[in-house]
């Protein structure tokens, strides 16, 4: 959402109100307050800007709900009680702190996915020659993500940024299934369920092990006989699993239906209806969401938000209407991987969302105060005072904000627990 400029005017610190919207002009490290730029809200913060030496401030009356006190001097502000500064600066080393935690945390679960899509690379590549195994291998990896939902903790999908050189197949069979597994487990899907459901998801592309490279990973338009020969694969890969005799009937079917749509018009068998199961309408839905997010060609590449309308729009009489709605809710107002606008005209980057908080996410702010590295992280659950303005779309915001957030040209997602 662009802005027009707004202006500055200088403003003696003996005039500050609560209600203007001021910015300090100074490092971060170098005030208590958790942003340079902000509206003033109690007199507090008012003795504090007077006791960090301001004699004027910029405010920015656009941003402002009330007007400057006329110039007085017996009005200047009492200097801020050591009480009340250092309580602030307690607060701002805190969400630090809880910013380093989050940060931390996130790393030990981008590794944790980098493990599982190893496996998922390994029992792939091992499926003709060591059926028993990969399937085994496969297995372990449903299982220890389905115990993971059962867990105690609330349940976080998180953002995993990943290059344009390191996202493959694998990666996308592993972000299907988290997108799978999370429709599952909204749609109340018992573990068994899950468990089969879950294979469906992370073998639904299996059959491409039987398609030529040149043709799976052409980044030109395919002609008609290369793609005739892409879309066997979803009748390779069940053909393969049935072979291996060793997955549930509704795994085999999910692989086998993962392309097809209720009006007909999909691939394989071009099933209608009934005749396509559960498993397979939610792996269609996961296949196509992540799809539209991570496309072979990255040109082409739709923002989550952007995705999730073009799922409910133009796909809504094509898939299943009421998985698609709960797919949505699932995945919240605001997917990770979305760039947003506070109300405080902070932006931030949507890292992690919890179910029942969809609203508030959790969100990794652009500060270039602050380096990178050092972000802060917050928890929009903890702060009544902050909310999402509005979704910035690519081209509202300069390439900056995109290279501080450490954007990659692909996203993936993973669960884990508070």
């Amino acid at each position: 959402m662009k802005k027009s400029a707004e202006h500055y005017i200088s403003l003696p610190v003996e005039q500050l109100v609560v209600g203007l919207y001021v910015d300090l002009e100074v490092a971060w490290s170098q005030h208590p307050f958790l942003f340079r730029r902000f509206k003033i809200k109690t007199l507090d913060e008012i003795h504090i800007i007077q006791s960090l030496g301001f004699s004027v401030v910029k405010v920015i009356p656009e941003r402002s709900s009330a007007e400057p006190k006329a110039a007085a001097p017996e009005s200047r502000p009492e200097a801020a009680t050591s009480e009340t500064s250092s309580t602030m600066w307690a607060k701002k080393k805190h969400r630090i702190e809880q910013a380093e935690q989050f940060r931390n945390r996130r790393s030990e679960l981008a590794e944790r996915y980098k493990e599982a899509v190893k496996r998922v690379k390994t029992f792939t590549q091992d499926v003709n020659s060591a059926p028993a195994n990969a399937i085994r291998d496969a297995d372990e990896v449903i299982d220890s993500m389905i115990g993971g939902f059962q867990e105690e903790g609330t349940l976080v999908m998180n953002l995993i940024n990943l290059s344009d050189a390191n996202f493959s197949l694998y990666n996308h069979a592993l972000n299907v299934t988290v997108l799978a597994l999370s429709l599952g487990r909204a749609m109340h899907m018992q573990p068994e369920e899950l468990r089969q459901l879950g294979l469906g998801a992370l073998l639904h592309d299996i059959g491409k092990v039987d398609v030529p490279g040149h043709i799976l990973h052409k980044r030109g338009k395919l002609t008609p006989s290369e793609e005739k020969i892409l879309e066997s694969h979803p009748l390779l890969g069940s053909r393969l699993a049935q072979r291996i005799k060793l997955l549930p009937k509704v795994t085999v079917a999910a692989i086998e239906q993962h392309h097809e749509m209720l009006d007909g018009t999909g691939f394989p068998g071009r099933l209608k209806d009934d005749d396509i199961g559960l498993a397979g309408r939610i792996v269609a839905i996961a296949n196509l969401y992540d799809d539209l997010c991570n496309p072979s060609d990255f040109s082409k590449a739709l923002s989550p938000k952007a995705a999730l309308a073009i799922l409910y729009a133009r796909y809504r009489n094509r898939l299943d209407n009421t998985l698609v709605e709960r797919f949505i809710y699932t995945m919240g107002v605001y997917p990770p991987g979305t760039i947003v606008q506070l109300n405080d005209d902070s932006v931030g980057l949507v890292v992690a969302i919890v179910p029942g908080a969809l609203l508030k996410p959790t969100v990794l702010l652009y500060n270039p105060d602050i380096p990178s590295k050092d972000a802060l992280l917050l928890d929009l659950q903890l702060y009544n005072d902050l909310s999402i303005e509005g979704i910035l779309k690519p081209g509202e915001y300069p390439p900056r904000i995109y290279e501080y957030f450490g954007m990659k040209e692909r996203l993936a997602y993973f669960y884990d627990r508070y």
